[in-house]
């Protein structure tokens, strides 16, 4: 499978993605925004495994292979690099996914675009965009290395900066019902899990056709220790979306 890197310019500052590109299949694109400090690179088994679906994921500003302007990281700005990847590939009708700190700009990207929104798969994180408190960025410098690549490696040191002083507390819950397609909500069983129990049950509550799926032997990273058992779950939501 060939993967394509790409880049779109977003009113100055470039930004990444990964397209696999299977522009004959006739699957719906699913469009992938990887956790916070992740980049498109992380998700590039997933998308030869999902192959010969056409997938697409995003690096967001201030991580990996996209720019890292000195401003500029609110709720807001990420919104719109989702976007601008999504205008530029012409796509009408997608399945996105969220994962971690992801989810929340997949949910606001989603309540601004719910025609084009046939599915949405949600991973391990409450319908909220937390403020960061002040300390955050020496905490989170300080963590061990996510899959296998250390926060130097991933974010220059002013993003971190600017996506605590950027940040702000929203919260979806409320605007859920309006969500009407399809959504799979998964979420971690053991200790470091970001979704809890009550959120899991709010989702169900405030989301016409929410399914939760609990992987038992996860914590909040979803895609260990079993890949293929997200792939699986993911393949079984793709077939339920009428396209």
């Amino acid at each position: 499978m060939a993967i394509n890197n790409l880049g779109v310019d977003n009113n100055g500052t470039n930004i990444h993605f990964i397209d696999s590109k299977f522009e004959a299949n006739q699957d719906l694109p699913f469009i992938i925004v990887p956790g916070l400090s992740e980049t498109a690179e992380d998700y590039i088994p997933l998308l030869k495994a999902l192959a010969p679906r056409r997938c697409i994921a995003i690096t967001l500003r201030g991580r990996g292979s996209s720019d890292a302007p000195l401003n500029g990281y609110t709720l807001e700005d990420h919104i719109s690099d989702i976007d601008a990847v999504i205008k530029h590939l012409g796509l009408n009708e997608i399945i996105l996914m969220g994962f971690s700190r992801g989810v929340s700009y997949t949910l606001a990207y989603a309540l601004a675009h719910l025609d084009s929104i046939k599915g949405l798969v949600l991973g391990d994180y409450p319908a909220l965009h937390s403020k960061l408190p002040p300390k955050w960025a020496d905490f989170f410098s300080a963590l061990p290395p996510w899959r296998g690549r250390a926060l130097s490696e991933r974010m220059k040191t002013h993003a971190i900066d600017g996506l605590q002083k950027d940040s702000k507390y929203v919260e979806f819950w409320d605007e859920l019902n309006a969500i009407k397609c399809p959504v799979l909500i998964i979420r971690g069983e053991k200790q470091g899990s970001a979704l809890s129990i009550a959120d899991g049950e709010m989702y169900l509550e405030k989301v016409p056709q929410a399914n939760l799926v609990v992987f038992e032997e996860s914590d909040h990273n979803i895609f260990e220790p079993n890949l293929d058992r997200f792939i699986d779950r993911v393949e079984l939501f793709f077939n339920s979306i009428k396209s």
